[in-house]
């Protein structure tokens, strides 16, 4: 795989156009990035600490290399649980496949639960000592959440009946026809089964006010795992 294979896939995995992603890690032009799409240049460390350092999920020595897996698999023990773990964090459980295994998905959470491709398989799995019966983890790759869920950031979810209590204040995938996101929740006291979907503290994402029977899935996050950048 070239550098720019591998840059690509990091590219595609977050969503994001080119142009979009190489702002978002900071780079003043893009054409740093397309001077390796040409073959021009190589990914160099500057380039893969920047990556590295906004995706934390992603592994510096496979950006470099090629060798082992796009996402660091020491994301789950290498991590720490963020401070706003949901309190159901530590609940325990068996987890998504028994003993505390959770199937690890190489997808953007959202676009995960937005999509629901056929046929996706778990890259690995997780074991994250209270992060009891999810059903799954996933990276996340924007910034709605942060800080408490920042950009890299793993959140393990268990899937919730949408008629069913939610918890107010607690981080929530919301799925509807219409879109997916991932939100706090909370009660509007104006409309019957109506909620708000509110970004995190500081953001200028407006609020989405939705009607419980509009939701056709819903995940509560029960654990959020920070890499470590060292």
């Amino acid at each position: 795989m070239t550098d720019w294979q591998r840059l690509e896939q990091v590219i595609k995995w977050t969503g994001l156009s080119t142009n979009a992603f190489a702002t978002g890690i900071g780079l003043k032009r893009s054409e740093n990035l397309y001077q390796i799409k040409r073959g021009n240049n190589r990914i160099s460390k500057n380039l893969a600490e920047l990556i590295v350092r906004r995706y934390g999920a992603v592994n510096r020595a496979w950006l470099l290399t090629g060798e082992g897996e796009m996402l660091d698999e020491a994301v789950g023990g290498a991590g720490v649980a963020a401070g706003g773990l949901s309190a159901n964090a530590a609940a325990g459980g068996s987890g998504g496949t028994g003993r505390g295994m959770i199937p690890y998905y190489n997808m953007d959470a959202v676009r995960f639960v937005g999509e629901r491709p056929a046929g996706c398989v778990p890259a690995y799995y997780l074991q994250v000592p209270g992060f009891g019966d999810c059903d799954f983890a996933a990276a996340v790759t924007g910034e709605a959440m942060a800080p408490e869920v920042p950009p890299g950031a793993v959140v393990a979810v268990k899937e919730v009946d949408p008629t069913g209590p939610v918890l107010p204040g607690e981080i929530y995938l919301v799925v509807t026809a219409e879109f997916a996101l991932m939100r706090y929740v909370r009660l509007d006291r104006r409309v019957a089964e109506g909620l708000w979907l509110v970004a995190a503290a500081g953001s200028e994402i407006e609020p989405v006010g939705v009607r419980r029977e509009r939701i056709v899935r819903l995940y509560l996050v029960k654990g959020i795992v920070i890499r470590k950048v060292l």
